[in-house]
């Protein structure tokens, strides 16, 4: 049985085409380069995870803020010999010491880490809806000691922040809520909340959704998935044109996009 994830149904929403190169005929292309953006979020995220583990092994494990920035110096250095910058305004140090900012400005708002207990890091949810199975990863699992509120962390290092609307109806977080309490019956009659860690802002933004909300994110699913299937049955997946394909990383094999260049490209000598 197919399990699904929401990257794999984000895929298939942007390009149906798309979703058939990556997981049908499992086609894998050569990036042509990490991006640094990419390199210090990741950065970032291993120097949280390595915290909040050692606090979930033992709460009374002293974290300084010299220790957090080591670890993040230490993903740091074991960067790709593939990276590179796209703005060429900034400097590979430019960057680097934006994430120490973001850690430091993290550490001081939320020390001594002791107003939630973690229950678990980067941990795999699995969520049965209809009998399609989904699954993610949830970066950081916790119990709210002031009002026992599950907390579902997702840490973020985007430049910019969605609107709240998006965010509320943001179907990853809505899994894993769904997953949490199939997961964790203990807690049954707690309420869950969406934490989003806008880690550059040092900012974050809380959600709760009801039960409608969430059997209306079931809903939406199925019928993805539905769709999904139908297509894979028929193995009818047309292409889906449009701006995302220029960072398509299938764009040099799709005649869709191909074509498209072509016709832009008579289309501007005709103008000239």
């Amino acid at each position: 049985m197919t399990i699904y994830s929401h990257s794999r149904l984000s895929t298939f929403e942007k390009c149906p085409l798309s979703y058939k190169y990556k997981y049908l005929d499992k086609i894998k292309l050569e990036a042509p380069f990490t991006g640094i953006e990419a390199h210090m979020g990741a950065s970032v995220h291993a120097a949280l995870e390595d915290l909040y583990r050692r606090r979930k092994r033992n709460p009374y494990d002293k974290i300084t803020l010299v220790g957090l920035l080591d670890k993040y110096e230490t993903a740091w250095e074991n960067r790709p010999s593939d990276l590179k910058i796209v703005n060429e305004e900034l400097t590979e140090n430019d960057y680097f010491l934006q994430g120490k900012r973001i850690l430091t400005d993290y550490y001081q708002t939320h020390h001594p880490f002791d107003k939630e207990e973690t229950l678990s890091v980067e941990e795999r949810i699995d969520v049965n809806i209809e009998g399609f199975k989904v699954m993610g990863f949830i970066d950081r699992l916790a119990l709210n000691k002031t009002n026992g509120n599950l907390e579902i962390h997702d840490y973020k290092t985007a430049k910019t922040i969605p609107d709240e609307s998006y965010l509320k109806n943001d179907r990853q977080l809505s899994l894993y809520q769904i997953g949490v309490r199939k997961k964790y019956p203990q807690y049954e009659g707690r309420d869950v909340e969406v934490i989003y860690n806008y880690l550059k802002h040092n900012k974050e933004i809380r959600f709760k959704k009801t039960e409608t909300e969430i059997n209306d994110v079931k809903k939406e699913i199925v019928g993805l998935i539905q769709t999904i299937e139908l297509a894979a049955w028929e193995n009818n997946f047309h292409p889906r044109v449009g701006k995302l394909c220029n960072w398509c990383e299938f764009s040099m094999i799709c005649t869709a996009f191909q074509e498209r260049d072509e016709k832009q490209g008579i289309a501007e000598k005709i103008k000239e």
